[in-house]
């Protein structure tokens, strides 16, 4: 069939980003697709980040129609008309803040009102913003009114969408693995790479924000040098906060010799080295619907400790792929760490992590928007 994507893509950096665009790439093995990216995706005081764009990556050749302006009215009607000129049989947009309602629910709407038969759905990572505001609902029916059809990535993601829209027609299938970083780099060359020297590392990779809670893992730092020797956090990613409150609490509780924060955005070319390096993942989540940093793991074969929150504990399987704590407890996750480490499990599961990965691919999730677009 003919798709139209309505996402952001490259040149825009980040996971949703890049998602997309490997998306697009395995649709199109299939289906003819063409991508309906933005000119402008936020406003520069909406960004919190230092730049919105890849600098150097895979994607410097994708190829995309950048029409739309996230608060330009005017170019939303010109890339509603560009769809409709492309008769496509379906209209898939990416959802991952409220935000976006606006121009895509103006988008969905100009295409339903002038092109009915055209199927349209939303490929959801949230539904439920992890920073929310008391519009959000409003923005967010702005699109999902519009749509036939959602497909989510999770469970928990699938039952905030029936709070919404109690008779959502809704497919679920999960967030594919990301296998577009490169392979595995020896252990000891990758961690010679980054100067570790420690026995056992740590990773949490990814930006920062506070309801990622690196906090609890620098608390969990501290209880960890109780319990485990020669052991080593790397903490890898551009804050979106306020870097001082983290940076005083490594000084305030005293774990600056075992754990280290690179304040920065990685490029591509440099993903597989930390993942390459490390023993276990750990994402302390305070809210989540579900991460593609866990799919980076998994196709490294990096174990993974995970909050129970939100569609997080979904994609891991306790005891085979990584395992699942309380939230907000740093001392149940350094428990959780340290035990993993010592008994050697985390190399067992790092071993053996096949059967898990078979779960999520890319295969299956073609299939579950195939799935969906028959039943509309």
């Amino acid at each position: 069939m003919k798709i139209a994507l309505v996402s952001v893509a490259p040149p825009y950096r980040g996971g949703i980003s890049t998602q997309s665009a490997i998306f697009s790439q395995h649709l199109s093995e299939s289906h003819s697709v063409q991508v309906f990216n933005f000119n402008r995706q936020y406003p520069d005081f909406l960004f919190p980040g230092n730049t919105q764009f890849f600098e150097n990556n895979e994607f410097s050749t994708f190829s995309s129609h950048r029409t739309i302006d996230s608060i330009g009215p005017g170019s939303w009607k010109i890339t509603a008309r560009q769809i409709i000129d492309s008769a496509p049989d379906l209209v898939i947009y990416r959802f991952w803040n409220p935000f976006f309602g606006l121009s895509m629910g103006s988008i969905a709407k100009s295409i339903s009102k002038i092109s009915p038969e055209i199927k349209q759905i939303a490929l959801c990572d949230n539904i439920i913003p992890h920073e929310s505001s008391f519009i959000d609902k409003w923005l967010t029916l702005r699109l999902f009114n519009q749509l036939d059809g959602f497909l989510v990535q999770s469970n928990r993601v699938a039952e905030e969408l029936k709070n919404l829209i109690p008779n959502a027609n809704i497919e679920t299938r999960y967030h594919p693995i990301y296998d577009n970083y490169g392979p595995t780099i020896n252990k000891e060359d990758a961690r010679q790479k980054h100067g570790i020297t420690a026995k056992h590392l740590i990773l949490y990779f990814g930006i920062v924000r506070e309801y990622k809670g690196v906090d609890v893992l620098i608390r969990a730092a501290q209880f960890l040098k109780e319990k485990l020797e020669d052991f080593h956090i790397l903490a890898v990613g551009e804050s979106y906060d306020s870097p001082e409150k983290y940076e005083s609490l490594i000084r305030e509780l005293g774990v600056e010799d075992v754990f280290t924060w690179e304040n920065r955005f990685v490029p591509d070319s440099e993903v597989a080295s930390y993942f390459s390096a490390s023993d276990v993942m750990a994402l302390p989540y305070n809210s989540a619907s579900q991460s593609g940093i866990v799919q980076i793991a998994y196709n490294y074969n990096v174990p993974v400790v995970v909050t129970d929150v939100g569609g997080l504990p979904e994609y891991v399987e306790k005891g085979v792929s990584g395992e699942i704590v309380e939230v907000n407890n740093p001392y149940e996750l350094a428990t959780c760490l340290a035990n993993g480490l010592i008994n050697g499990n985390f190399v067992k599961m790092s071993n053996n992590m096949d059967d898990i990965k078979s779960k999520f691919t890319w295969e299956n999730f073609i299939d579950g928007i195939e799935s969906l677009y028959s039943r509309l």
